[in-house]
């Protein structure tokens, strides 16, 4: 964990300079379709999944999982040229597969016997952030797709827009994700092919974006090459899941621009990362549980196709934490991620919409009704329930009965108000 942290403080120092003033992206007025939302929809990081105990696999109703600083990256797993160790990987994915939750494994980082630059140090090592020998690159991907097949989606490379995660260029990444799809192609043809996640806060981090979907490999475009594009979304330090959906939307622009008509996936977020890399913000307990409600649904609203939570069991780096220290016990956030699942999966989101006072009124519709979600993350405000409503309930699970056309009172935490129509 400390060297985590260490890895993050530099990370983050390099992207102190945060893009400030962002349009809050509210969800589409109208959908032309209402948003299907599964249980795949709602992902974490964990650093330890497959630990005997209750400190293990999260107590949340978990549909996909990310595998990073999980111990099985291509320096773990290929612990000499030719010589692998399956064993911690391998009881992840039967872990993740006895739960319900779809796999996803990051590729990188380059282990120093097979770095071009073995003496460029990143944040995980000599050689990590190099490019590859690339015949070793292209036996790494066959490795672990021969052993897993279709049962693990893979993405090729965390982060590349930060410097010590990846000391290379945008097409030489572009590269990388040409030489995985023909590997994956061959071996996992069912697998997703997921695109380098990156984070987007800067501008600069978004022209790299752009270059590596303006390149080519081999005559076709990237975003031609993978299944999934992939962001990671965190916001400035004082920044909110409204703010979140602004880098969206610019993200958005850059993928239009290149033809990328492809699913998103954010595949990384939390709140208040400081520019330094120090401890995030203190908030409230409550105001982390409404993060991560707000984030989910907008997401949903937005159609971002999975979220994965950074992470389940990280303390101290961001400012909304799903458990205590015991790394079991549930926060407030955590409690609140379980209960917007409830709110959410096997529903279709039909729209999402901002009246002139800043309200979010999410509308979900299911087999056993509508939900109305509710919430207004700069002031207290009021809304009037449909003349159908019967039950209101809270971010963290408190319900009450409701009288059709009640007036209820909305804040920064949102609710939810069930009806028949």
């Amino acid at each position: 964990m400390l060297f985590l942290r260490l890895r993050h403080a530099i990370a983050l120092l390099i992207t102190a300079s945060l893009t400030t003033g962002l349009a809050v992206l509210a969800g589409p007025a109208a959908s032309a379709a209402a948003i299907p939302v599964s249980k795949g929809f709602f992902g974490v990081t964990d650093h330890q999944p497959s630990v005997a105990g209750a400190a293990g696999w999260p107590r949340a109703p978990i549909g996909s999982i990310r595998l990073w600083d999980t111990g099985v990256s291509w320096r773990e797993l290929e612990v000499r040229p030719g010589v692998w160790d399956f064993r911690k990987l391998d009881k992840i994915v039967a872990t993740s597969r006895a739960h319900g939750a779809r796999p996803l494994l990051v590729l990188g980082q380059t282990p120093r016997f097979h770095a071009t630059r073995p003496t460029w140090v990143g944040f995980y090592g000599a050689g990590a952030p190099t490019v590859p020998k690339l015949n070793a690159w292209k036996r790494y991907v066959a490795a672990v797709a021969q052993r897993y097949r279709g049962n693990v989606d893979y993405q090729v490379w965390n982060e590349p827009n930060v410097v010590g995660m990846w000391r290379g260029s945008p097409q030489q990444m572009a590269t990388l994700t040409y030489l995985a799809k023909h590997v994956l192609d061959v071996w996992a043809p069912n697998a997703r092919l997921v695109a380098p996640s990156f984070p987007v806060r800067l501008a600069a981090q978004r022209a790299w974006v752009a270059r590596y979907y303006a390149a080519r490999s081999a005559g076709r475009p990237t975003g031609s090459l993978v299944d999934v594009v992939s962001l990671n979304l965190y916001p400035a330090a004082t920044g909110s899941p409204e703010t979140s959906m602004a880098l969206l939307r610019q993200s958005r622009a850059i993928l239009a621009r290149y033809h990328v008509r492809r699913p998103v996936w954010n595949t990384e977020i939390n709140y208040g990362m400081t520019g330094d890399g120090s401890n995030a913000r203190n908030i409230s307990r409550r105001r982390e549980a409404a993060n991560v409600t707000r984030t989910y649904v907008l997401n949903a609203a937005n159609r971002v196709g999975r979220v994965y939570w950074y992470s389940w069991d990280l303390h101290g780096l961001g400012n909304t934490e799903m458990t205590y220290g015991n790394n079991a016990s549930l926060t407030p956030a955590g409690v609140a991620f379980n209960v917007t699942a409830t709110w959410l999966t096997g529903g279709r989101l039909r729209s999402c919409t901002v009246s002139g006072n800043g309200t979010y009124t999410c509308t979900v519709g299911s087999s056993t009704g509508v939900r109305r979600i509710y919430w207004n993350p700069s002031r207290t405000a009021s809304v009037t329930a449909v003349g159908s409503a019967t039950q209101w309930q809270g971010m963290l699970g408190k319900t009450k009965t409701l009288r059709g056309n009640e007036r209820l009172t909305v804040s920064y935490a949102p609710i939810m108000v069930r009806s028949s129509r």
